[in-house]
């Protein structure tokens, strides 16, 4: 796909499966499908968000459900990905 370096992106940005190095997200919404992972390097984001539709959206949603205490899943999806519970000092 296409590859950004050094550039300050705005609006809705498309991340599947694009490559992104020293860019700065500035009022960017950043849009994950479910494609190809996107590498995002060194960037900055500035009141921005990311966005799941499509296939990404239906695998945030199976999370949620699966994190809601009725479902008895709760430790283990936060088991399968400890990095969302740890978090790491800023270097």
């Amino acid at each position: 796909m296409a590859e950004f370096r050094n550039q300050v992106l705005q609006g809705r940005q498309p991340l599947d499966g694009n490559q992104f190095h020293d860019c700065e997200f500035r009022n960017a919404e950043l849009v994950f499908r479910g494609g190809e992972q996107p590498a995002l390097v060194n960037c900055r984001f500035v009141q921005s968000r990311f966005v799941f539709e499509d296939e990404a959206a239906n695998t945030v949603n199976l999370l949620r459900g699966m994190l809601q205490p009725q479902s008895n899943l709760r430790s283990f999806v936060l088991g399968m990905m400890p990095e969302i519970v740890t978090v790491a000092p800023i270097r």
